[in-house]
């Protein structure tokens, strides 16, 4: 893998991607002995990333996606390859420590660090909202430089979530009506997902499962930022799509070269139009059940029914949704990155090949890898 073709697949700005590499140089060169993001100094070296886990049959009831670590062969130019692991895999403790030797591994700090790490893995994608959100409700102290969110677009995505709440707290808490005040704060109590006694009235009028409620609403949360970022990223994904749905290969290449990247073309087209048409499925089903619940469209008697059902899903949905998203707009991102600076998006014959193949990496099937693989 070239470094024009790998560099893509790590920059920061793919919301698969954690880039603290890059981030680090850039916040340590405008501010020199600031916090860095891990407590071991060595860590802020690594890259994380979103990745499908290979299917070996041992997380039949855990998440398809894992978040890789990768440790890059030279930390000053990560993209000439490395090596990678997956965060939940039950020797990544012991490769840190083989990586970077136990005298550069602080003990509290490294368990600080793998607390974050499995943080981390909590969530679908590496969206800075979702990192910030996350940390911040786990009282965790982060460098905000790290997370690449504006004040601006923090509060624009804060206000259409609260407003996805808002009804559903006044219908299951009829006196919070004439109280705005304790309004506001059962809406915190969503937001926040950790006060399960504030919220005991509302998970008893949602029926929802003992033991699961706090994640329910977490990943109801999580579907509503998703909900956002899929109308910030259509404009893009649209022309993405337009580009291959028109793009013709040349024909003075020749035949077997030309058939091979054909297939890559065919391929591509079919996968980021199943994933986003997966994505659009489950955001429909959630817009439809939520509308019919309050009476804005025609439901009759199922009408709440059909809101409580997918709220007690919400977590297959949340991270089905945060997957699809997370693989089109990385491939948008890709794509955007690869062809931008040419004329009307018209890449070389080997930079159209690139850029087929990367994108066809992202949503390939997974593969059964051993503990650490080499990026070439």
């Amino acid at each position: 893998m070239g470094l024009e073709y790998l560099k893509p697949m790590l920059d920061v700005g793919s919301p698969r991607v954690f880039n603290c590499n890059i981030m680090t140089h850039r916040i340590q060169a405008q501010e020199p002995g600031a916090e860095m993001f891990f407590r071991n100094k060595v860590l802020n070296n690594l890259v994380l990333i979103k990745d499908t886990v290979p299917d070996d049959g041992s997380r039949s009831s855990a998440p398809p996606i894992g978040t890789k670590l990768y440790f890059p062969f030279n930390e000053n130019e990560i993209y000439e390859g490395g090596r990678t692991i997956f965060v939940h895999d039950k020797h990544v403790q012991q490769v840190l420590l083989n990586q970077f030797g136990e005298g550069a591994l602080k003990k509290e700090a490294l368990i600080e660090d793998m607390r974050i790490l499995h943080i981390m893995d909590r969530l679908p994608s590496l969206d800075p909202f979702l990192l910030k959100d996350v940390f911040l409700n786990e009282g965790m102290t982060i460098n905000p430089a790290y997370f690449e969110v504006s004040q601006e677009v923090w509060n624009e995505i804060e206000s259409f979530i609260l407003q996805r709440f808002e009804p559903l707290v006044k219908a299951a808490f009829p006196d919070a009506k004439s109280a705005e005040e304790k309004g506001r704060q059962l809406i915190e109590k969503i937001w926040e997902a950790r006060d399960l006694e504030a919220l005991k009235p509302l998970t008893m009028a949602f029926q929802l499962p003992s033991g699961q409620e706090l994640e329910i609403f977490a990943a109801w949360k999580g579907i509503n930022f998703y909900a956002f970022q899929y109308q910030r990223m259509k404009t893009q994904l649209v022309e993405m799509l337009t580009w291959l749905k028109d793009l013709e290969l040349p024909h003075a290449v020749p035949v077997a070269e030309r058939n091979e990247v054909k297939a890559s073309l065919e391929l591509a087209r079919t996968q980021v139009r199943d994933e986003w048409r997966r994505a659009e499925m489950i955001l429909r089903e959630y817009q439809e059940s939520y509308d019919k619940l309050f009476g804005q469209k025609s439901g009759g008697s199922g009408s709440v029914a059909g809101f409580l059902t997918f709220l007690k899903n919400s977590k297959k949905s949340y991270w089905e949704l945060g997957n699809s998203l997370g693989k089109v707009g990385h491939a948008s991102y890709c794509w955007d990155t690869m062809s931008r600076r040419f004329p009307d998006r018209k890449l070389s014959w080997d930079g159209l090949k690139e850029t087929l193949q990367l994108i066809v990496k992202i949503f390939g099937p997974a593969k059964k890898l051993a503990t650490s693989v080499a990026w070439k």
